[in-house]
Order: C-alpha cells, then sequence, then structure tokens
C-alpha cells in the first residue's frame, strides 16, 4: 500500500452540514482503556448493543475519528506503510492506510464487509490539470444495508495545522482569528462526519480509487476529469448516478488482499495508464504463486515450465517497475516546474497590489499635506476677512465731514461719481448670479462625492476582507493555482481594481474639482468685496461733495450694510471651505491606513507563498525519494523470486 508523503499536510477544518446519509452522532467516541489493546475487543464493545449496521459503522468512524492521530514523523520519514491494525491501535498513530485498514478490521469483526481501497485523493498540492501517478491514499468501504457506503477516517479525523509562531499572533491582530503559521506541522484533531456515507458523486470530488469499479457509480468517470478539477466531475456528475449495490463489489468483498490486488491490475492499469506498478505487482504475484507451487507441490508435471512461466512474469514485472520509474523524471520535473510558476505567479500578483496601493497611499498622503497647507491659507483669509469689517458701518456716513466747496447737483464731479457707483453696482449684481451657480455646482460635485464615499467605505471593506481572506489561505498553503485562490483572488481583483480604485480616482478627481470651484468661489466673493469697498470710498467722496443730498446717505448705509453682509458670507464660504478640508482630510488619512494595512497584508501571503514554495518543494523531494525507494525494492523483490527460481532451475538439473 502506497501512501502520500504529506498526504494530509493541510487539510482545512472546514465545517460542512452532513449530506443525506451522513451521520454526525457521537456514539462509539470513547472506550474503556482495558478494551483499547486489542481491535477485535474493542469492535465488540463498541457494537455488539448496537441494532443496526449503520450505527455500528458510525460508532467505529467515530471511534477511530476521536482517538488515533495522523503520524506525521512516519509520513515525513517517508514511512508510510502500516503494517497492520493492531499497530494503529497500539500507538494511536497512524498514516492513512493504518486509519482505512483499522476501519476495515473492525468493521469485519463486528460482522460488517468492508474493503480498504487505495486510490488517489487530491490533496494541499493539487492543481487543477495536475496528473494523477500511483494512488498515494487509503480510505474503506463498508456494506450497510445492501448498500456500499465510503468513509474515510483520515481526513475525518481532522488536519494537519501551523504550529504557533510569532507570525501567528500578529495576524490573530489583523484577521481577528486564529491563524496557523510556521515551518513545523502539527496534527489537530478535528471530528468531521462528512467523510462518513458521503454521496459517491460528492466523494469524487476529492477521492478517486485507483480501482474505478469503487466508484459505486452507474457510469464510471474518466481519471481525467477528476484531474481536470471540481467543475469538470460536477458537470460529469450531471449524467451519471450512485450505484452502490453491485453483485461484482459482493465478490470481490470475499477475496484476499493478494487476490484483489491481483484482480484490481488490469483494470487500474487500463483506468489509468500512468500506473503500470499495479501490473508490476500482479506479474510479481503470478510469479511469486508459481515459485511457491514449485517448492510445495514436489509432484507437480513440467516443472521446468513453471520456471520458464515464472521467469516471464518476472521480466513482465520487472519492466512495468522500469516503466513507473521513467515516469519519475517527466512527473516531478512538471510539478517542480509549475511550482516555481506558481511562486511567480503569487509574486508578481503581490508585486502589483504593494506598487498599487504604495502609489494610492502616497497619493492620500500628499492630499493629506496639501489640504493641511490650503487650510493654513484659508486661516490668513479669514484674519484678512475680519480686518476688513473694522471701520465698516452704515452710520459712518453720519460722520463725514462736509467739504468746504460743495458741488451742485448734476455737476460733472457728482455725475462721474454716480456713474461710477453705479456702474461697481452693475458689476456686484451679475456676480451673484455667478457666485449662486458656483455654489450649486459645488453642493452636487460634494453629494456626488458623499454617495462615492459611501460606495468606497463598503467596496474597500470587501476588497480588504477578501484580501486577508486570501492570505489566510494562502497561509495554510493554498497556491495561485487552487480554486479556492483564484475565486477570492478574481473578486479581490474585480472589486480592487475595477470599482475601489476606479471610485477612488473619481473621488479624487472630484476633489481637486471641489477645491478648484471653492477657490474661484473666494475669489469672486473677494472680487465683490472689493467693489464694495471701492463703492464706500467713492460713497465718502459724494457725501463730502454734496453734504446735504439724503440719497448719498441712503446708499452709503445700504452700500456699508451688503458689504458686511458679503464678508460675512466669504466668512460662511472659508468656514465650509476649511471644513470640507478637515473632512477630506480623514478621508484621505483611512485611505492612507487602508493601503497601508493592505500593504502588510500582502507582506504576510509573500512569507506565506514563499514557505508554499518551500515546503512543496521538499515535499516533491521527498515524494520522488520515496517512490524511487520503493521502486527499488520492487525491483529488490524481483531479485529474490529471481534466486528461487534459479534454485528451482539448478534442482531440476
Amino acid at each position: 500500500m502506497k501512501s502520500v508523503n504529506y498526504l494530509l499536510l493541510i487539510i482545512l477544518l472546514l465545517v460542512h452540514s452532513p449530506a443525506n446519509g451522513q451521520t454526525d452522532t457521537l456514539v462509539g467516541v470513547s472506550a474503556p482503556k482495558e478494551m483499547c489493546r486489542d481491535y477485535k475487543d474493542l469492535a465488540h464493545f463498541l457494537c455488539d448493543d448496537l441494532s443496526n449496521e449503520k450505527a455500528k459503522a458510525n460508532a467505529i468512524y467515530n471511534w477511530i475519528t476521536h482517538n488515533i492521530s495522523y503520524d506525521i514523523k512516519a509520513s515525513e520519514k517517508g514511512n508510510v506503510k502500516q503494517p497492520d491494525a493492531a499497530s494503529a491501535l497500539k500507538t494511536r498513530k497512524a498514516v492513512c492506510g493504518g486509519y482505512a485498514l483499522l476501519f476495515t478490521e473492525m468493521c469485519r469483526e463486528a460482522g460488517l464487509k468492508s474493503v480498504t481501497i487505495e486510490g488517489y485523493a487530491k490533496d494541499w498540492m493539487f492543481d487543477n490539470g495536475d496528473k494523477q501517478y500511483q494512488p498515494r491514499h487509503a480510505w474503506s468501504a463498508v456494506l450497510i444495508n445492501g448498500k456500499w457506503e465510503l468513509a474515510d477516517p483520515t481526513w475525518g479525523a481532522g488536519g494537519m495545522v501551523q504550529a504557533s509562531s510569532k507570525l501567528r499572533k500578529i495576524l490573530n491582530k489583523i484577521c481577528f482569528g486564529k491563524l496557523g503559521y510556521s515551518k513545523r506541522m502539527k496534527f489537530k484533531f478535528g471530528y468531521n462526519p462528512e467523510y462518513f456515507m458521503e454521496d459517491p458523486e460528492a466523494y469524487r470530488l476529492k477521492h478517486l480509487p485507483a480501482d474505478p469499479i469503487w466508484q459505486l457509480t452507474d457510469t464510471l468517470m474518466p481519471i481525467s476529469l477528476f484531474e481536470a478539477g471540481d467543475s469538470a466531475v460536477k458537470k460529469f456528475n450531471e449524467i451519471s448516478k450512485p450505484d452502490q449495490g453491485k453483485p461484482e463489489l459482493m465478490r470481490i468483498c470475499g477475496l484476499s488482499e493478494e487476490q484483489r490486488t491481483f484482480e484490481m491490475a488490469e483494470r487500474a492499469y487500463q483506468y489509468n495508464n500512468r500506473y503500470p506498478l499495479s501490473m508490476a505487482v500482479k506479474y510479481l504475484y503470478v510469479a511469486t504463486s508459481t515459485v511457491e507451487k514449485a517448492f510445495i507441490d514436489t509432484t507437480v508435471q513440467n516443472p521446468d515450465m513453471l520456471v520458464a512461466t515464472a521467469r516471464l512474469n518476472l521480466k513482465k514485472s520487472e519492466d512495468y517497475i522500469k516503466q513507473q520509474k521513467k515516469e519519475f523524471p517527466e512527473e516531478y520535473s512538471t510539478l517542480r516546474k509549475k511550482n516555481k510558476a506558481k511562486n511567480q505567479d503569487a509574486r508578481q500578483y503581490v508585486r502589483q497590489i504593494k506598487t498599487d496601493d504604495k502609489r494610492l497611499a502616497g497619493q492620500s498622503k500628499k492630499y493629506i499635506k496639501s489640504s493641511g497647507a490650503k487650510k493654513g491659507k484659508l486661516n490668513k483669509k479669514e484674519s484678512q476677512a475680519a480686518k476688513r469689517k473694522q471701520g465698516v458701518s452704515p452710520k459712518k456716513v453720519d460722520e463725514i465731514d462736509a467739504s468746504k466747496v460743495q458741488k451742485k447737483k448734476g455737476s460733472p464731479e457728482l455725475q462721474a461719481l454716480e456713474d461710477s457707483v453705479n456702474s461697481r453696482s452693475l458689476q456686484i449684481a451679475n456676480m451673484s448670479p455667478l457666485i449662486t451657480d458656483q455654489k450649486m455646482r459645488l453642493e452636487k460635485g460634494r453629494l456626488e462625492n458623499r454617495l462615492r464615499l459611501d460606495t468606497l467605505g463598503g467596496m474597500f471593506g470587501e476588497s480588504d476582507s477578501l484580501l486577508v481572506k486570501e492570505t489566510v489561505s494562502r497561509l495554510q498553503m493554498h497556491g495561485s493555482y487552487d480554486d479556492e485562490v483564484k475565486a477570492i483572488s478574481g473578486k479581490f481583483r474585480e472589486i480592487k481594481y475595477k470599482k475601489v480604485d476606479t471610485l477612488v480616482k473619481y473621488y479624487l478627481a472630484e476633489y481637486d474639482t471641489l477645491n478648484n470651484g471653492f477657490d474661484r468661489m473666494l475669489k469672486t466673493k473677494i472680487a465683490q468685496m472689493d467693489i464694495y469697498k471701492k463703492n464706500l470710498r467713492t460713497l465718502e467722496q459724494w457725501k463730502k461733495w454734496s453734504n446735504n443730498d439724503p440719497d448719498v446717505d441712503e446708499r452709503y448705509k445700504r452700500c456699508a450694510t451688503d458689504y458686511l453682509e458679503c464678508i460675512e458670507e466669504y466668512t460662511n464660504m472659508i468656514d465650509d471651505y476649511s471644513e470640507h478640508l478637515e473632512t477630506s482630510k480623514k478621508i484621505f488619512a483611512v485611505l492612507a491606513k487602508g493601503y497601508a494595512r493592505q500593504i502588510k497584508v500582502t507582506g504576510y501571503m509573500e512569507k506565506a507563498e514563499a514557505l508554499r514554495t518551500k515546503l512543496e518543494s521538499s515535499t516533491l523531494n521527498g515524494r520522488q525519494a520515496f517512490d524511487k525507494k520503493e521502486n527499488e525494492k520492487q525491483k529488490a523483490l524481483v531479485k529474490r523470486i529471481e534466486k528461487k527460481v534459479q534454485q528451482i532451475s539448478d534442482k531440476m538439473d
């Protein structure tokens, strides 16, 4: 049985509602210590008082998933073969083969039909399109009420999480949750009923038996669709349905482990011709049986033919072993190239986010600075407006001394003064609609920016949450090619670049327009005030030359009053402008802080990607070393059988 190095290095401990037929009862989670020394005694303790097959299988599943932890060290060292169920029970540790074998043996002891299935599983390193070579996982099938049901106690027990680290504490503050991030891994119990009696079609999203007959559906799904990803599997499931009662499965269940391996070889190789080792095992089994027969049965006829047959089968086995070995360079070269490509994609992706956010953060800081500078200038303008008020009063006309020489009404001098006042008054009147229009434009622009800001707030928050979610996913060793990361990053890109950044662009453009509008309106108002001031000076001269003209007094008082009101309006505009700048300054500070936060989060994402790349690389090295080692063991086994064949041949001579 070949299991995978690091098969469970990252299994997300997701919480799902059980599918139809699943059971999440906790019956069987514990048993007295004296009953846990032998798996047969344990099976009887858990199941003898239960009335139906489903409850018995579920009790066994629950006990194993609550009491057996994944053996990380054994997996890392390549020691992935579980010798027997007793070993898993004694050490309370196992790799997938041990979990499945213990479940199978306990079910059989409880009177249930059960078999161990070896197959392909989509572990944390799998990306859509990856080819499946040798099966690296194991689970079980159990007959319940006439239907074969699937159970994977390995994945149902929990998964691997990263051990605590300093970065984990930092991320806890950022993500408001508990995350793992470290080069060390540890197993964490996390009971999951999802992998007990799950619908076979849903099961093959992540699990695919090497022997296709155990797909338990009426239509066998090609391995190419399993490799293509979940979407392809789901689409295929639309044309198939579960078939869990095939009579052929009962016959296979009755065979010995060796016989099942022999029978499944042809089906497994035809199903996936990248797995020639199945045929190597078959022909080695045939050769071994032939040799044993020759050793045991001394009355066998034509022993030379047995020797020739054994040698022929050993040659076939050796050829298939060599064929499997030829797959290794291409297989691992492809995976290493893909790992490198994933890393490059991720680095480019992070670099793009950082570059964009640094630019926008810098832009926000620039606006903070310019807003402060503009507000400082407005404070000076407000002081200047206060000075304008000094000495301005409607009553001042009564204090103006008359000239010794008075001008007659209608004189050219008085007429010139009157024309000048009338001309300026007309200018003031013409400016009023302009100021009103400017105010309306400003109000409209500010309203549009407030609406943008409302939308921007939600969008920015959503993009920030997605970035954190993606970082968490990458910290759990998901890469750029994983469906989960692709879905999150795709949505993040859409929201950030098509919505958030666009809104920020228009917000800043409108902000500049508003500032220009405020500046123009203030200039118009200053021009108005200057005209009022000139008119007051002209009216003062008029008063001096025609001291007894009541119209001059009235016009002076009206002009002074209007001038004071104009100054007040100007001051209010400054206050409004200042408030606009102060509010905008706070908004830019929030944007700058948000972008700084995203830059910080992408920094963690960058570290997570570096760790994933390194861990995937080391895992590939471990797997390749293990595969080569196993291949050499198979070749050595063939050589041992060849020696026995030679012994028989020598006796014949």
